[in-house]
């Protein structure tokens, strides 16, 4: 059984969590440089090496020229413009939501990488994920007595993705800032959200689309602190040829790659004593002879994501969602599948949108276009699932990710955590239940001649051996002791019970006022700029 690491956020406020550490990821780097040009893999017929070679070049210009779309900042760092890239390119990504201190620091670190070592840095806006909510949790109430409250940035719509989200609720989006002020006036007077919102609301109204508006206004803000990322949605790393190559390639030998897959994601399941079939993601299905795709298939007409499912269809391919949606693929071996490759391209003209699910949009950067591929902590547990799905599908394990993710808290007053004492009064009270025999001294004035027989009675059947013969009148007889005491702790129970209470009470509000996930837009931008530029160049 493979032996997966352990990732936890730090403890304390400030901390970073950087796996393998700073000083090895340029050695890693260098690693991974040297794996891609020796692999054997090949996609589609072609060496890695050389569809790599494609596939950067291609999303770096794509990169920069979506960057121009709403930043002139200096493009020395964009790669080549039909060229080979020959510089290190560190990448990664998430979804285009308000995000935590400790995911946007992957960011920054990043770009610090870059920033000496003459590479590039890239951020994928995995704009292909489902927006399930428009709200964000902040800290309300006092510091006595705090709570959470939710306030979101746009009213309720149809789940959809990212990349087809727009703006139903205008005031809600418009309002945000003063909503927000409003629940947190009494824990929070300093939010950068107040001076950076109107960026997101210039963004929304250039591009139509939330998760557009809010990467484009965090990536300024980025430029704005002297890191220069490029920046790329998902949605248009799919329209790349090299990607629909991937793409095909998978397709093409489909059924071996969902063994690999299913069989790859019951092992991390079996190592990690997961019960969930769903986690980390769920198995790919297969219905006699079709086999389903890692991928989703939508319309901008019909923008709700559903599963594909792919099938040999004599020398060709057949794909469809087994609802709406069914179309023929050329043989992909014909010409190394150019027909094909064409063919999925009219798809995307055609306002149909093929997207890689989670574990394929990191394989396929991984394996072709990254030389460092910058996880959260998340995202390093389930990518740990890719490298097995790699090694029994390809052969071989991708080039080695790193995991960097921090604790920020927020500047409040706070109160100490409570978990120890919570967990020492629930177990206080059990012992109650279960030997108040070791309480009754302290909790009566004296104990009466009841009590001390029915300690008696249950210290001698404690004192017989189990057997099959007499275990049930054992169990009954002790049992009946440990209720008839009870009366006798009562006066200890009740007090525990109180203690109980007002240190549940303390770590719920500590829980509210110590939480490192509350949405970097809360805090201050002094206090956010000393945590996210805080890496060796």
């Amino acid at each position: 059984m493979p032996q997966y690491a352990r990732y936890r956020a730090p403890a304390e406020s400030g901390q970073k969590l950087i796996a393998p550490p700073w000083s090895e990821l340029c050695r890693i780097v260098a690693a991974n440089v040297a794996w891609r040009r020796e692999t054997q893999l090949t996609i589609l017929g072609r060496p890695l090496n050389d569809f790599a070679v494609d596939a950067r070049r291609e999303t770096l210009e794509r990169a920069s020229a979506y960057v121009a779309t709403y930043s002139s900042f200096p493009t020395s760092t964009d790669g080549p413009r039909g060229g080979v890239c020959t510089a290190p390119l560190i990448v990664t990504g998430h979804q285009p939501e308000l995000v935590h201190p400790g995911v946007w620091v992957k960011n920054f670190a990043a770009a610090a990488l870059c920033s000496s070592k003459g590479a590039i840095s890239l951020n994928l806006v995995i704009d292909g994920d489902a927006c399930r909510s428009t709200a964000i949790r902040v800290p309300a109430g006092t510091t006595n007595s705090p709570r959470w409250e939710s306030v979101d940035f746009d009213g309720p719509a149809e789940e959809m993705p990212w990349e087809e989200r727009a703006i139903h609720h205008a005031e809600r989006w418009m309002t945000f800032p003063q909503r927000v002020a409003e629940a947190t006036r009494d824990l929070l007077n300093d939010r950068m959200l107040d001076h950076w919102w109107p960026l997101a609301m210039e963004r929304a109204a250039a591009t139509g689309r939330i998760g557009l508006a809010l990467a484009q206004a965090r990536h300024l803000a980025e430029i704005e602190w002297g890191r220069r990322n490029l920046e790329l949605p998902q949605s248009e790393m799919c329209q790349t040829a090299a990607f629909r190559r991937f793409t095909l390639h998978l397709f093409n030998e489909l059924p071996r790659f969902a063994v690999s897959y299913n069989d790859a994601l019951g092992e991390y399941r079996r190592v990690h004593r997961l019960r969930n079939h769903a986690q980390p993601v769920p198995n790919l299905a297969v219905e006699g002879e079709w086999f389903q795709a890692p991928y989703w298939v939508w319309t901008a007409a019909e923008p709700n994501r559903r599963p594909l499912y792919v099938r040999k269809d004599g020398a060709g391919l057949v794909a469809t969602d087994r609802k709406t949606f069914e179309r023929r693929l050329s043989c992909v071996c014909d010409d190394a599948g150019e027909k094909a490759l064409a063919e999925l391209a009219v798809w995307e003209h055609e306002g149909i949108k093929l997207r890689s699910r989670a574990l394929i949009t990191t394989m396929f950067a991984r394996l072709a276009v990254a030389d460092l591929f910058i996880h959260g902590i998340g995202g390093a547990k389930y990518d740990e699932a890719t490298d097995a799905i790699c090694e029994r599908f390809f052969g071989t394990a991708p080039p080695a990710f790193a995991a960097i993710s921090g604790t920020l808290r927020l500047p409040i007053a706070r109160t100490a955590d409570e978990a120890g004492s919570v967990q020492a009064l629930q177990q206080r009270l059990r012992e109650l239940t279960y030997h108040p025999e070791r309480h009754v001294e302290f909790a009566a004035s004296g104990a009466n001649g009841e009590a001390s027989e029915l300690i008696a009675s249950k210290l001698r059947w404690l004192a017989v051996a189990k057997t099959s013969a007499n275990g049930g009148e054992r169990h009954r007889e002790i049992a009946a002791a440990n209720r008839a005491l009870q009366p006798y702790v009562a006066d200890v129970r009740a007090s525990i019970a109180q203690q109980l209470a007002d240190a549940s009470e303390h770590l719920r509000a500590s829980r509210v006022l110590n939480s490192r996930e509350y949405a970097s837009c809360l805090y201050p931008r002094e206090l956010l700029e000393k945590f996210l530029l805080d890496f060796p160049v």
